[in-house]
């Protein structure tokens, strides 16, 4: 299974350069603003909701590197109806959703992993599995 992987890092409960408030109040508000951030193709609030439990990606990595990774995200995301289920419970606290994306006449259904932050207590995606939602990025 191929994982898009996040870093970590030490600073929590920050304001992203946007201004937004990094992390969510509950793992499925996450998994829904990282979702709707990557088709919206929104930089910022992707960022701040993708992390570990230790940081937000946005605190551990450079602009670029952010920009490199939202823009994979971007293209396997993209989609005009979601479908959340969930949440199962995985390994270390995490919250684990399955999110079925369809569009046109593609469909593509992924597992999100979602983890709280140690010091924030905020909500953040970890992880999805990147190679379930590749025929979304095909053209």
């Amino acid at each position: 299974m191929v994982l898009v992987a996040v870093l970590g890092g030490v600073l929590t409960g920050c304001l992203s350069a946007g201004g937004a408030r990094t992390g969510a109040a509950t793992p499925e508000e996450a998994v829904r603003r990282y979702v709707t951030a990557a088709d919206a193709k929104d930089v910022d609030e992707l960022a701040a909701v993708w992390g570990t439990a230790q940081a937000p990606l946005a605190d551990r990595a450079s602009r670029s590197e952010v920009e490199r990774r939202a823009f994979i995200v971007f293209c396997h995301l993209q989609h005009e109806t979601v479908e959340l289920t969930g949440p199962a419970l995985g390994e270390g606290g995490r919250q684990l959703f399955r999110v079925a994306l369809r569009q046109g006449d593609r469909s593509a259904t992924t597992t999100f992993a979602t983890i709280q932050n140690t010091r924030s207590k905020r909500w953040f995606v970890e992880t999805f599995d990147l190679s379930a939602v590749v025929t979304l990025c095909t053209h």
